[in-house]
């Protein structure tokens, strides 16, 4: 996240939004924005490499906006 106002507006994105997403990206998000663990972290949590942490989490949030998006 560049900055905290982008962080906090995904946070509620995710908070209104997460049926829409993957149990995946869901548990990686929630993980990584609301609990502030690192992708390292999630990887150990979720059994996968840190860079499949980093991607379920960056697709979810492409996708949480792109929700927004066609919503409005």
């Amino acid at each position: 996240m560049d900055n905290l106002e982008e962080r906090e507006k995904i946070i509620i994105l995710f908070e209104n939004y997460h049926n829409f997403l993957t149990q995946t990206q869901k548990q990686a998000i929630h993980l990584h924005l609301i609990e502030d663990i690192s992708y390292r972290e999630i990887a150990d949590i979720m059994a996968t490499s840190r860079q499949a942490s980093y991607d379920a989490v960056q697709k979810g949030i492409a996708k949480l906006k792109k929700i927004f998006n066609n919503m409005n």
